[in-house]
């Protein structure tokens, strides 16, 4: 079977940078197209080029929208570090951006590859954007899914995740006009815990973007333990690329899903209705349960078989 075709917008940020190593190994990633979130736009670019250019990846890189729809640019420096690298140095990158409009990329692609999954993991201002300039985008897509939201509880306030949170009038545009979507939210990626083990099998390997990974798992771990107790960090952005590539590892149901804009307390929420119903009254699948142990072990082994190519 061919590998899926997979076209990745994203915030690098640590975990997306997890995520890419991942999906260059399990996907055919034909293109990556960046997003202002975790941190700045021209930090997510960067670490993106510098990400791709030290596992040896030939994939064109993107430069995508540097602000939300309506709000001014937020990120999460606090978790991620102001680079997005967290603690980590990376070599500056020494080729450039494909382009700098990542909306035409998106549109172009889609309508030249087949059966195009577009993984978003990051806030989905580029994919809004994409739909606002061509409606029809989602029939040419074999499908969208996102890392974001949750049906309960968030991570930056108590209703929201950050994805969401950061672009929530993207958001809307996104569950309400994008065809067939899967939601991979927090509900998935904090049953998936990478920590002390991983990192010692990562580093062990010895090899430039195992070793990347491990150091950028330590500082996740780190960050983990001191905001949550926990003993391993959740890398969400991964948990979506194996969403796509390994479907029989996650479990979820399709349900209504709403964005919540003006809410005092839960601007940015993802208000699932779990009320049941009939399946055809959503579009949204969204993802409850997941094979950890599964899962784990697959971006460990991507990780590492990526370097070794």
């Amino acid at each position: 079977m061919s590998p899926v075709r997979m076209l990745i917008d994203c915030d690098p940020g640590v975990d997306d940078a997890i995520a890419l190593l991942t999906a260059a190994h399990v996907a055919d990633l034909v293109g990556i197209t960046t997003v202002n979130g975790n941190v700045g736009i021209d930090h997510t670019t960067r670490n993106a080029l510098a990400v791709t250019e030290l596992a040896g990846l030939d994939i064109p890189v993107h430069r995508g929208a540097s602000r939300p729809l309506v709000n001014d640019p937020i990120d999460a420096s606090r978790i991620h570090g102001a680079t997005g690298l967290g603690s980590v140095t990376i070599p500056e990158p020494t080729r450039g951006i494909a382009s700098d409009d990542a909306v035409a990329f998106i549109l172009d692609t889609a309508r030249s590859v087949d059966d195009l999954r577009v993984v978003a993991i990051g806030p989905l201002t580029n994919i809004a954007l994409a739909l606002d300039a061509d409606p029809s985008l989602p029939d040419r897509l074999g499908g969208l899914t996102i890392m974001g939201g949750a049906a309960v509880g968030g991570n930056v306030t108590a209703t929201a995740e950050f994805n969401i949170w950061a672009d929530p009038e993207a958001a809307d545009v996104v569950f309400r006009l994008g065809g067939p979507l899967t939601m991979v939210g927090l509900d998935v990626t904090h049953q998936v815990l990478l920590g002390a083990r991983e990192c010692r099998r990562l580093r062990a390997a010895g090899t430039p973007t195992s070793v990347l990974a491990a150091d950028l798992l330590d500082y996740a771990v780190e960050r983990s333990r001191e905001m949550k107790g926990w003993d391993g960090a959740p890398i969400h952005d991964a948990c979506a690329v194996l969403a796509v590539t390994h479907p029989e590892l996650f479990g979820g149901a399709r349900r209504p899903v709403a964005l919540e804009l003006t809410g005092t307390h839960t601007r940015g929420m993802t208000v699932v209705d779990e009320r049941g119903g009939e399946p055809d009254d959503s579009h949204v699948t969204v993802l409850r349960s997941v094979d950890s142990r599964s899962v784990v072990r697959h971006i460990v082994d991507a990780v590492i078989a990526v370097g070794s190519n």
